[in-house]
């Protein structure tokens, strides 16, 4: 606790931005972890989601052309537990990975935009997608948590031959999304997969709705610690979307496409 109190002050040194945006995020988080929130979400096993995506898209694709992706990937993270700088707990569940491979296979989007990236695990899968696209850029926002030498380790996981297609901006979405969806002007699958509060995840959805083409998708991991994804859902009205439970770990995960 000392040692991250020391690199929150440090942080307000260096940019007093930061602090506030970090200050921000955890005084919001530990406000929600209160309030009780008792949502409905009846989610899908991660297996059957897969399923439900091909079945809707009326079309598949063999998981086996990431077998090799996927065994060199676990290795990658097992190397990095001997010198993470902060906790790979904040590793993507590999099951919302797949579905975010999955989208972008099928999709075959031009411009991909996550929120949040940590370690890189989801950013790895989406980028290898990408690759076996032969089109498309990812662009990632990202403020890591506080560790030492933390922004050196963003993306740890993200093989160097994949890096070509991928632009990482460092900081929170409530600042960069703002700035880059006027240039980037359209997105064809959208992660959220960062700060995961009520007001984090309400703005993320808002600022990028304007921005989504047909066809798209939005993946938002942790859905079900508050009501922003399903305020949005009844919203907007996506023409197909479903929870899915993480294999991984106890989070619910959401996924809408719109044709």
């Amino acid at each position: 606790m000392v040692k991250k109190l020391t690199l929150l002050i440090q942080s307000l040194i260096r940019s007093p931005e930061e602090f506030f945006d970090r200050t921000e995020a955890i005084i919001t988080a530990r406000i929600e972890k209160y309030i009780n929130y008792k949502l409905n979400l009846n989610p899908v096993s991660a297996k059957k989601s897969l399923r439900l995506i091909f079945e809707f898209l009326k079309s598949d694709i063999d998981l086996g052309e990431i077998h090799q992706f996927e065994s060199e990937l676990l290795i990658r993270m097992q190397s990095l537990e001997k010198v993470a700088p902060f906790s790979t707990k904040h590793h993507g569940d590999l099951s919302l990975g797949r579905i975010c491979y999955v989208i972008c296979r099928l999709l075959e989007p031009e411009v991909v935009v996550e929120t949040g990236v940590a370690y890189g695990v989801t950013t790895s899968y989406i980028l290898k997608a990408l690759d076996i696209n032969k089109k498309g850029k990812l662009y990632s926002i990202d403020l890591p948590p506080l560790g030492k030498d933390a922004d050196s380790f963003v993306g740890y996981l993200v093989p160097d031959n994949l890096k070509s297609r991928w632009t990482l901006h460092r900081g929170t979405s409530k600042r960069v999304l703002p700035t880059i969806l006027p240039i980037i002007k359209q997105v064809d699958v959208f992660i959220h997969d960062s700060l995961h509060t009520y007001w984090n995840i309400r703005r993320e959805l808002k600022l990028i709705t304007p921005y989504l083409s047909k066809p798209s998708a939005v993946i938002a991991d942790d859905i079900h610690g508050n009501k922003a994804f399903m305020e949005w859902i009844e919203q907007i009205k996506p023409d197909f979307w479903f929870a899915f439970k993480e294999e991984g770990k106890d989070s619910v995960g959401g996924v809408a496409i719109f044709k």
